[in-house]
């Protein structure tokens, strides 16, 4: 019995923990730290800066050093001619060498001009710019993406206080009806009618509350959360709307222009493909080296007493390509290729950024005008259940007058949240499309 006890109070202790709230902030916080994109691109901005490195390597000196040593089984041998019969004709072989030799070298090699070289450091650096920029637009979709499952979450959670006020009011007046009825003071179809009405929204609680969670699983996801770690969004739509004038289409365009992520990833590659033009082209200009070695050998019949000795040469080196089958010029063709491809990849993308401005500011006109006429229409809407309600109860007004009350203002309240969450959601696509989004987000690099 005791034990028993002990489980029943654990299993309460569990139903009373209250779900962590989480604020629009915290959410994005906890999604930009677990989201696997952004780690993706934060990666491929370290390959870049490594990429930068690489590319500065080449220009700066390569020092090796290299040793060896060989046992001759037999000694080598040169054939030289008889020099006291130089007209017979006859050679005579030399041994020479010893049975033991080693030899250690040291070499440096400098680049003293190299127009691939430069050029190549330029397209590297451009490149780890390329990265940061499309970082920037991962993070910055993140964040757009974050806002509007949350948003979605409180317009669900909306929707479900709208439908349970609604179910509330009808358990009341089932309740109603069915003491009116037993007094006959209305008829039994009503009492009856009302307990219809009473089921019916039931089943909308339970459909509003699905939704609502399905919202919340979505946000969860985005944030890198389990199912398993309950939560609720904390806010409200009307906390998070705040009227401002809406900017004009041509201001918009411009900021487009200047801070679209997208736009400003797609130039960065289309200078990247025409720096590695320059690079190919560059492969067949002059190529000028300095070298230098020391070189420390000896030589030795047994393990001891090597004669040894040492030299020491510095030198340039000039280098030119004359042909190469043609590859240079294909290879310049294909990067120029590329660089076209990204260019009508960049036009058919300023005219998508057009509609879709044009687009979100009607939505965001749209959404005003609702929102402005929101509050008044869920008063008016009030008022109208409360008269239908008032008339009923004094037998003046029918049933249905007061089902159709009640519909009206679920239904306000509903359209009144949808229309902040239009606003809202359509004011965050227009940041994002604008470069607008939160630099405090873009400087997390």
């Amino acid at each position: 019995m005791r034990r028993l006890l002990v489980l029943v109070g654990v299993l309460a202790s569990l139903n009373g923990v209250a779900a962590e709230r989480i604020s629009l902030e915290e959410a994005i916080q906890q999604a930009l730290r677990a989201n696997a994109d952004i780690a993706v691109a934060r990666l491929e901005v370290q390959r870049a800066d490594a990429r930068v490195r690489e590319a500065i390597g080449t220009a700066l000196p390569s020092i090796g050093i290299s040793a060896n040593y060989v046992r001759n089984l037999q000694l080598p041998v040169f054939f030289l001619p008889d020099f006291r019969n130089p007209g017979s004709g006859q050679l005579s072989p030399v041994r020479i060498g010893s049975e033991n030799s080693f030899q250690v070298q040291l070499q440096a090699t400098q680049v003293l001009f190299s127009q691939a070289v430069l050029t190549g450091i330029g397209a590297a650096q451009i490149y780890a710019q390329a990265a940061r920029s499309q970082y920037r637009a991962v993070v910055a979709r993140t964040v757009t993406e974050v806002r509007k499952a949350f948003y979605a979450a409180l317009l669900a959670r909306e929707r479900v206080e709208a439908v349970r006020a609604s179910l509330a009011r009808a358990e009341r007046l089932a309740q109603d009806t069915r003491v009116l009825a037993s007094e006959g003071l209305v008829a039994d179809y009503d009492a009856l009618r009302a307990q219809v009405q009473l089921e019916q929204l039931r089943a909308a609680l339970a459909q509003a509350e699905m939704a609502y969670t399905a919202a919340r699983s979505q946000l969860a996801l985005l944030m890198g959360r389990t199912q398993q770690e309950p939560f609720e969004p904390d806010g409200t739509l009307e906390v998070e709307y705040r009227s401002e004038p809406i900017p004009a289409e041509e201001e918009l365009w411009r900021q487009a222009l200047e801070r679209n992520f997208e736009l400003q990833t797609l130039r960065l590659q289309q200078q990247v493909q025409q720096a590695i033009a320059r690079i190919y082209r560059a492969e067949s200009y002059p190529l000028l080296l300095g070298f230098g070695n020391y070189v420390y050998q000896g030589q030795s019949p047994t393990f001891s007493n090597f004669l040894t000795a040492r030299s020491a040469a510095v030198g340039v080196q000039l280098q030119l390509s004359l042909f190469q089958g043609l590859q240079t010029n294909a290879r310049v063709e294909q990067a120029t290729v590329e660089a076209q491809k990204v260019q009508q990849q960049e036009s058919k993308l300023q005219e998508a950024l057009k509609l879709q401005l044009r687009l979100l500011r009607e939505s965001l006109r749209v959404a005003q005008e609702q929102i402005a006429a929101g509050q008044s229409t869920v008063q008016a809407a009030e008022r109208g259940y409360e008269i239908a309600r008032t008339r009923y109860a004094a037998g003046l007004g029918a049933l249905l007058e007061l089902f159709d009350a009640d519909a009206a203002l679920r239904q306000a309240r509903t359209t009144y949240v949808q229309a902040l969450y239009d606003w809202l959601a359509a004011r965050a696509d227009l940041e994002y499309l604008t470069g607008s989004v939160d630099q405090r987000y873009l400087e997390r690099l």
